[in-house]
C-alpha cells in the first residue's frame, strides 16, 4: 500500500489546539495547530534512548489544567511530564506486565497493568491489589478521583466500579441474555469512559457499545448499539465522551458518533481514514474530535459538521493521542510569569545587620547635658552677634544712597 504524507488545514479551523502524540516505536511529540508553520512537530522525548520496549500504551492528563501528563509504556515504565516547562519530572516502574491504565488521584498515581494489577503510587508505601486478568483499559473518574472503572477481555472482566480508598467494588456489570443455543456472549471490553459520575460506556472488539448506569439495580446495559447488518461487521477500538455524545473509533469504518439518550443508532460517521483508529479525543469545547490512526495520521474533525479540518502526518504509527487549549496554556505560562515577578520583602526583626552595627559602634559617644549647654551658648552668642551685623548693614546701605 502506498502512503500519501500530503497534510492539509480547513481555512475555517481556526483554533488554538497543542496536540500530544505517543507513537508505537515509543517517540512523544507535540504539534501546535495554530503555529506559522501547523504540521511542525517537537519531540518531547530523546528519541536516541527508544528501544522495541517504548512503546506508550497509555498517555493521560494529570490535572483538570491539562499541564501535566501522565505516559505508560510497555517497559512498564511510567514518566510524568510538565506541559508548561516540556520536561520529565518523574520517571519511575510500576507492576510487571505493560500499563494500560494511568490516573491521578490527589496526590497518588493509579497504574493499572495488562495482567490485572493496580498500584497506587504513594507515599511511604504503594498499594496493590488486583482486579482480575486480562486487563484492556483503567480509567479514573474525572468528577471524583477516588473512583476507577476497569474492563477486559474475559467474562469475569465485564464492567467494574472500584473503590480506590477501599479497594472494593461498587458496582459490577453482568453480560446481556444468552443467544438462542443458551451460550454466552463473547465479552472483549476493549475501552471504558465515564460519561460522568453514575454512567459509564465501553466498547468491543466484538463490535457492540454499551452504557451501564450505576445507580440502580440493574447490571446489564441500559443503552446499546450493536450493528446487525452482515456487511457491516464493525469492531471498536477506542472510545471518548463528551456531554451526552460518544464517540467510538472503528478498525475498518472510521469514527461513530453515538447519542446516550439513544443509542440504536449512531448520529455522525467521520471517514477518511484508511486504517484502524488507535486513539481518539475531544476537545474541551466539544466542537474538534482528534484521532490518531494506524495509517500515520492525525485527523481533526468537526463533532457537528463531520467536516475534516487538519490532518498531519507523523511519521510513526500513534497509539495515543491528547488534545489541549494552547490559549489556556498560554495564560497559565503569563500568569506564572507574573507570580514569579512579584518579589515580597519580609523583615527579619531577628537578623543583624554587621555593618550598619559597625557603624553605630564607631560613632563618638556625646554627653547630653553637655550638648545642650552647648546648643545654648552657641544660640546666644549668635543672637548677640545678628544684631550688630544687621546695623552695620543697615547703616552702610544709607551711606550709599546719599
Amino acid at each position: 500500500m502506498k502512503f500519501s504524507t500530503v497534510n492539509a488545514k480547513c481555512a475555517s479551523y481556526d483554533e488554538k489546539h497543542i496536540f500530544y502524540v505517543g507513537a508505537h516505536t515509543g517517540s512523544f511529540k507535540s504539534i501546535n495547530a495554530s503555529a506559522d508553520d501547523p504540521y511542525a512537530q517537537k519531540n518531547l522525548h530523546p528519541i536516541e534512548t527508544l528501544t522495541k520496549t517504548s512503546k506508550i500504551t497509555c498517555l493521560e492528563f494529570g490535572n483538570p489544567e491539562r499541564t501535566e501528563i501522565l505516559v505508560g509504556r510497555t517497559n512498564r515504565f511510567v514518566k510524568v511530564f510538565d506541559t508548561l516547562e516540556e520536561q520529565c519530572t518523574s520517571n519511575f516502574e510500576a507492576g510487571k506486565d505493560e500499563v494500560v491504565g494511568l490516573g491521578r488521584s490527589g496526590e497518588c498515581i493509579v497504574v493499572g497493568s495488562a495482567n490485572g494489577t493496580v498500584q497506587i503510587v504513594k507515599y511511604p508505601t504503594p498499594v496493590e491489589f488486583s482486579v482480575g486478568e486480562n486487563l484492556a483499559r483503567l480509567r479514573l473518574c474525572p468528577d471524583e478521583t477516588s473512583r476507577m472503572v476497569t474492563g477486559g477481555k474475559a467474562l469475569k472482566q465485564i464492567i467494574k466500579l472500584w473503590d480506590l480508598e477501599t479497594q472494593t467494588v461498587l458496582f459490577s456489570a453482568k453480560n446481556v441474555r444468552k443467544d438462542m443455543l443458551e451460550l454466552e456472549q463473547p465479552v472483549w471490553e476493549n475501552d471504558v469512559v465515564f460519561v460522568n459520575r453514575n454512567l459509564i460506556a465501553s466498547c468491543s472488539r466484538h463490535g457492540y457499545v454499551r452504557l451501564y448506569d450505576t445507580r440502580g439495580p440493574q447490571k446489564r446495559p441500559v443503552q446499546g448499539f450493536t450493528s446487525d447488518d452482515p456487511d457491516d461487521q464493525l469492531s471498536f477500538s477506542c472510545l471518548a465522551a463528551h456531554g451526552d455524545h460518544l464517540y467510538a473509533g472503528t478498525t475498518t469504518f472510521g469514527a461513530r458518533a453515538f447519542d446516550v439518550r439513544k443509542m440504536k443508532s449512531h448520529i455522525h460517521v467521520y471517514k477518511g481514514f484508511t486504517g484502524t483508529v488507535s486513539a481518539i479525543r475531544v476537545d474541551p469545547t466539544g466542537q474538534h474530535l482528534l484521532t490518531g490512526c494506524l495509517d500515520r495520521y492525525v485527523r481533526v474533525h468537526h463533532t457537528q459538521r463531520t467536516a475534516l479540518e487538519y490532518r498531519c502526518y507523523v511519521k510513526s504509527k500513534p497509539t495515543h493521542v491528547l488534545i489541549a487549549q494552547y490559549r489556556e496554556r498560554q495564560e497559565r505560562e503569563s500568569k506564572r510569569a507574573e507570580d514569579d515577578d512579584e518579589i515580597e520583602i519580609v523583615e527579619d526583626t531577628n537578623a543583624s545587620d554587621a555593618e550598619y552595627e559597625e557603624l553605630f559602634s564607631n560613632m563618638p559617644t556625646v554627653n547630653e547635658r553637655a550638648a545642650q549647654s552647648n546648643k545654648r551658648k552657641a544660640a546666644e552668642s549668635g543672637d548677640s552677634t545678628r544684631e550688630p551685623a544687621s546695623l552695620g548693614q543697615k547703616k552702610k546701605k544709607s551711606t550709599k544712597s546719599n
